[in-house]
């Protein structure tokens, strides 16, 4: 899909079926992981099939969804109690003594496992037309509220639909399936171009979805 031409309702991929999940919609712009392994042959997804979230009430089946596998998550949990502890020992000018504080690993411990229950908390999934993340979800094709927030070192999308659910996700983590973005972008780009959603310039810009004012 060009940036440069103007895209009309009639142009756009259609929307699949809430049930089959079909026609799939194309690859969509404004991914930002393109390095990414095929799912499966990610090592830092979790495939197993019993934690597989559920679909709202009433919605259609789960197309795809993501979380960090337990091993990953771990790792990182570990990885960050290491970092802060260099980053202490810097502090206190290399020396390491501190380490026979007991507090001070309990501190550590507590700083790991932050880590990895921040990691393991990611949980997004979509179907044909919904995205669910937590206990929240949205309809993606009666969006009204479109936006990027920029919290942190993190992009944010903040989405409300017509029933007023509302929804916050890291734009990262809706990226680490290709499949599940390309679902995403599509409810996206109906609700801006045919429901005339509410929408701000990161929305345009970063994730390269047409504004129906150019």
């Amino acid at each position: 899909m060009s940036e440069d031409s103007a895209v009309v309702p009639e142009q756009l991929p259609p929307r699949p079926d809430r049930w089959t999940g079909e026609p799939r919609p194309p690859r969509a712009p404004g991914f930002f992981k393109g390095d990414k392994p095929p799912k499966d042959q990610d090592p830092e997804r979790d495939r197993s099939q019993r934690r597989k979230p559920t679909p709202p009430e009433g919605q259609g089946p789960v197309l795809e969804w993501y979380r960090h596998s337990q091993r990953y998550a771990i790792g990182m949990g570990v990885a960050a109690s290491v970092v802060i502890g260099i980053l202490i020992g810097f502090r206190q000018g290399l020396d390491y003594s501190w380490l026979s504080i007991p507090w001070m690993w309990l501190f550590l411990a507590v700083a790991g496992l932050g880590m990895y229950g921040i990691f393991r908390q990611v949980d997004p999934a979509v179907g044909a037309d919904w995205l669910k993340v937590g206990r929240t979800w949205v309809l993606l094709y009666e969006l009204t509220d479109i936006k990027i927030r920029h919290r942190g070192m993190s992009m944010h999308l903040d989405l409300k639909d017509s029933g007023g659910r509302k929804v916050q996700v890291k734009v990262d983590e809706l990226q680490e399936d290709r499949d599940m973005w390309d679902l995403v972008y599509n409810g996206l780009l109906h609700s801006v171009l045919v429901n005339d959603a509410n929408t701000n310039t990161g929305v345009h810009s970063r994730l390269k979805v047409p504004d129906p004012l150019e």
